[in-house]
């Protein structure tokens, strides 16, 4: 009974319909999801932790500590799975970093962080808008785009046309998630008060706001039937025309005053701590986020097709210009690395033909390779996945690998058919000798990237895209090879190429030649592996001269430049910095446009203060990619300017940084105490310490930067006077120095807000303040009623959960541990009061906490691999041989890249994680060959010389394919594969050096080993 299922389901397996319908199911999926998969630049962010940015223009960091820390951290402290709280307040802007544990989905810590926004609101100011998103979201910003404006066409319109008319069309965008317009202020109706008027009159300013308030009303009236129709009833009362406006009658105390006779009345931009600027004039500039999971060139390509079609509505003269395009830079990657996985393909398909010819059962070996890497295309999105640069990376090395099992598999059965096995039986007998060895290869690469699947942390962002897409394209290999590779065979009536091609000629040479050098290897096995291990030394010691950097980009035809003046600096002084480093750098023949953005717009997620920002300097087309790096270091010449730090990097990565922001900084010394002066005493005495640790450099105490700031303290008593109360006297103060919205009426779909100010108020002086009249009995100056004083402050206070400290930053020369060791040395004896201490924060001690995970992920991969090698192979002669190669396999993707120049990167430090998996796979199947000629009689170096004898061919046929797969990428073809390069350099060298010790250095340990044991036996 047993036997007739096994021949049932032998005949099912030998339907040629069963396999097309299979396979025709799998193509149409992997089609489906190829069309569909989101084309990306980097993977998505999805750390578990929100960032939440609250902007209130002109509050100090006490104000801001008070009005909005506290109230928002006593909620957010609530949260389930919570793990800790950063939050910087200052300069108007506060911004809380709520970091939950490990394993959370982020979606569902955004909801809860809403929620606790939601609890919080009663006790913020009124009109208070915190703003949270994932932590990562700035790398969603896939455009930016800004306005060139005829001198005759005030901004102020601009602005409003673009957020009236264009962009609800933009939000209406597939994919798009938010955008944000900034440049002048909302227009608004502008009420600017005559001090003198108002006291030759009597009126104050709050009698001013309250008649405005009254003259505005919008408020629905019921409904009334008319026959057989309810009509709703709407009042409706606004004047919209300053002139309008300016009629309204305040009430005095000898009857009504026109507006116009206390306060001047007009029409413009609401006033604004920020400003933005093209090529040194006014402008207003969009940014376009997109969905976290939507695909970014057709975001992009929409958005361009929305901005162009919509241009004439648009004042006349008014211009796009396209600043930045994130799609241009993934269309860039995608299309030279997908050029470069073709190429490779084909050079691999190629060198397929001319060793092995040009037989029916090689075209079912070429079509395994873009079968594989299509079912693991798929299944990435099956997951979620995207096409980036670490998935892409993945399947550039995975593109030679994937033929690997198919080779094994077809050689198996040409052997099989070699020895006279008529066809099914050679493919049957063919496929179970292999098998094993087969799926022991894959899953010992596997196991190296399942631990990384759950390290977690920040590794977690780069590395689990990594190894699920070569996880995939691996496991779909194995599949492939084990089911299309026999049956094509055997449908199409495949048979062994007669006679010997010139490549397979090359081969036989290489072969005898390689024979020679297991003799000698053989002859003197421990030499030759200390031969191996100087190599070794010598190629991780030439690290050490490789230049490193996290992610080189190709050119996205734009660099963005950050600038930070001294802390405190005016807005005028920031601006007219800005505009002199534009002049410098228009004039240099690489750049198109300059745009600055100076401080941050309240309706963005910006928090740079007044006297910080970007520059995106537009390059001209025809900028190569090699010449970006002499640009880049020439522009930072061009615009030095004195007090002015800048740093220069592509958007993307700066993005990145900006999407990271939210984490600490590298090495940080938080100083934690109660009192504002003495933490910033304390701070002083700690970075003047630090100033002599030779283990440190760059101590920088950006929090205890000095400020001016004006306090304005009520005096009771003279208030009590007049009948007055602190908050009465504040009522008066906010609209004439802060500026007040007292009404807001809609004007077609845009909003118009009645704006009181003092026109000149951000231009008083401390003794024009003191003599500002205040509305008493009579009038009273404010210097009467309030102690006014200049007084320094910190520019920016921190909390840490809940905890006022201080940062101070550094730059350790060494390692972490030794830069806290020597810091601990330098701090000691420092007299610390009671309430304050000292504490070590910071990235490190995250990334220590990664190191420590891919540490204990690398032994986790170590034992899985061990594991599955002793269930193959009896015994721990064979799993300690193959061991020992995993360290000596790194020499070569270390020379590799020691003598390329290239620069070792992210993608660069997962190539030598991927080696671990790969240098064993050509070991296992010769040397379970080996076991097996053993088993039938033969003897050990005779066993091992023929398992060399035949693996040598699939061997170096899957060498060659992995190394020509990567070849083009390698070599740096095209601009996008720049990022990509180490990893190829990497995983080239490594195979080449790895096949080299599989067929020489393995077989002559084993032999070795076998040679001991047998002594061992026969005593």
């Amino acid at each position: 009974m047993p036997e007739f299922r096994f021949d049932s389901l032998k005949r099912l397996f030998l339907r040629p319909l069963l396999w097309i319908l299979i396979y025709g199911g799998l193509a149409a999926y992997a089609a489906y999801a190829f069309v569909n998969i989101p084309v990306e630049v980097l993977p998505r962010f999805d750390f578990p932790e929100i960032s939440v940015v609250t902007h209130i223009s002109g509050a100090t960091a006490r104000q801001l500590e008070t009005l909005v820390v506290r109230p928002l951290e006593g909620q957010l402290l609530s949260v389930a799975d919570v793990v800790g709280i950063r939050s910087t307040m200052g300069n108007g802007v506060v911004e809380n970093d709520v970091r939950f544990r490990s394993g959370t989905v982020p979606s569902q810590d955004l909801q809860a962080v809403n929620s606790a926004i939601d609890r919080a609101r009663a006790g913020l100011p009124p009109g208070i808008e915190p703003y949270a998103e994932i932590m990562g979201n700035a790398i969603n910003e896939v455009a930016d785009y800004t306005v060139e404006i005829p001198p005759d066409v005030a901004p102020a319109d601009v602005q409003r046309a673009i957020a009236a008319r264009i962009v609800p069309q933009l939000r209406a965008l597939p994919g798009v998630q938010r955008v944000t317009v900034y440049g002048t202020g909302d227009e608004a109706l502008l009420i600017s008060p005559n001090l003198a008027a108002m006291a030759h009159y009597g009126v104050g300013v709050g009698a001013i706001a309250d008649a405005v308030k009254q003259h505005v009303v919008l408020g629905s009236a019921g409904y009334i039937s008319l026959g057989h129709q309810d009509v709703l009833t709407e009042t409706r009362g606004a004047p919209t025309r300053p002139e309008d406006l300016a009629r309204i009658a305040v009430p005095g105390a000898h009857g009504p005053i026109p507006l116009a006779a206390l306060a001047q009345v007009s029409r413009g931009p609401e006033p604004t701590h920020s400003a933005v600027l093209l090529d040194g004039n006014p402008s207003v500039a969009v940014a376009i986020f997109k969905q976290p999971g939507a695909s970014t060139v057709p975001v992009t390509r929409a958005v361009q097709r929305t901005l162009d079609a919509t241009l004439a509505q648009l004042p006349k003269g008014v211009r796009w210009v396209k600043m930045y395009d994130q799609g241009h830079l993934v269309g860039v990657i995608g299309a030279d690395l997908g050029r470069n996985l073709l190429i490779g393909a084909v050079l691999a398909i190629a060198v397929l033909f001319w060793i092995l010819g040009t037989g029916r059962g090689i075209w079912t070996l070429a079509f395994s390779i873009p079968l594989s890497l299509v079912l693991g295309v798929a299944w990435l999105y099956a997951v979620g996945q995207s096409l980036d640069l670490m998935t892409l990376g993945a399947l550039t090395v995975a593109i030679g690998i994937l033929a690997d099992d198919a080779i094994i598999v077809l050689e198996s059965i040409y052997h099989r058919w070699e020895q006279g096995d008529d066809r099914w039986t050679g493919i049957w007998n063919g496929v179970a000798s292999i098998a094993g060895p087969d799926i022991t290869g894959t899953l010992t690469i596997v196991a190296v990237f399942v631990p990384l699947l759950f390290v977690g942390g920040l590794a977690s962002l780069f590395f689990v895209p990594f190894a699920l897409a070569m996880s995939f394209a691996l496991l779909m290999s194995l599949f492939v090879s084990l089911t299309f590779i026999p049956f094509g065979l055997g449908f199409i009536r495949a048979q062994p190429a007669h006679g010997q091609s010139t490549g397979g000629r090359a081969v036989e040479r290489l072969r005898q030649r390689n024979a020679r050098l297991l003799d000698l290897t053989m002859r003197f096995p421990w030499r030759s592996t200390a031969v191996c291990a100087v190599i070794l030394l010598i190629g991780v010691g030439g690290l050490a001269l490789v230049s490193v950097n996290f992610l080189p980009l190709p050119n996205e035809g734009v660099l963005l430049e950050s600038f930070t003046l001294p802390p405190g600096s005016a807005l005028t002084d920031t601006a007219a910095a800005v505009v002199g480093v534009t002049e410098r750098l228009r004039k240099d023949p690489a750049v198109a446009h300059v745009f600055a953005r100076i401080g941050s717009p309240e309706s963005s997620a910006y928090t740079e203060p007044a006297y910080a920002g970007e520059i995106q300097i537009g390059l001209k087309p025809g900028v190569n990619v090699n010449s970006l790096d002499a640009i880049g270091t020439r522009l930072l010449r061009e615009s030095r300017a004195t007090g002015v730090q800048f740093a220069l990097d592509t958007p993307t990565i700066e993005r990145v940084g900006e999407s990271l922001s939210g984490l600490p900084q590298p090495f940080v010394i938080h100083v934690f105490g109660a009192d504002i002066a003495t933490l910033r005493t304390l701070s002083e005495q700690v970075v003047a310490r630090l100033r002599k640790v030779p283990a440190l450099t760059d101590i920088f105490n950006n929090d205890a930067y000095p400020v001016t700031e004006l306090q304005l303290e009520p005096k009771t008593d003279a208030l009590a006077v007049y009948g007055l109360t602190p908050m009465a006297l504040y009522d008066q103060l906010r609209p004439l120095l802060d500026g007040e919205v007292v009404a807001t009426v809609p004007e077609g779909n845009y909003p118009l807000d009645f704006y009181v100010r003092l026109a000149e108020a951000s231009d008083q002086s401390l003794a024009a303040l003191r003599q500002l009249p205040i509305r008493t009995a009579g009038w009273t100056p404010l210097g009467q009623l309030a102690n006014l004083a200049l007084v320094t402050t910190p520019d920016q206070l921190r909390h840490i959960d809940g905890a006022r400290a201080l940062d101070i930053l550094a730059t350790p020369v060494g390692t972490p541990s030794s830069a806290i060791a020597a810091t601990k040395r330098a701090l000691a004896g420092l007299k610390i009061p009671a309430g304050y201490q000292i504490a070590f924060g910071g990235l490190y001690p995250e990334l220590e906490t990664a190191a420590v995970r891919l540490a204990v992920a690398a032994l986790v991969a170590f034992a899985l691999m061990a594991g599955i090698l002793a269930l193959q192979f009896e015994g721990w002669l064979v799993p300690g041989v193959l061991l020992v190669q995993i360290p000596l396999a790194f020499a070569g993707g270390a020379l590799a890249l020691d003598v390329s120049g290239a620069g070792l990167n992210a993608s660069g430090l997962i190539a030598f994680v991927t080696l671990i998996g790969l240098s064993l796979r050509h070991g296992i199947v010769l040397l379970h060959y080996a076991r097996r000629s053993e088993a039938e009689g033969m003897e050990p170096e005779a066993a091992v010389r023929e398992a060399v004898h035949v693996r040598f061919r699939p061997i170096l046929l899957t060498t060659l394919t992995a190394v020509l797969g990567m070849l083009p990428t390698a070599l740096g073809w095209g601009q996008g594969a720049a990022p990509e390069q180490g990893l190829a350099i990497v995983i080239l060298g490594g195979m080449l050096w790895s096949s080299l010790l599989s067929t020489n250095l393995l077989p002559a340990l084993y032999l070795h080993g076998r040679r001991r044991q047998m002594r061992v036996a026969r005593r």
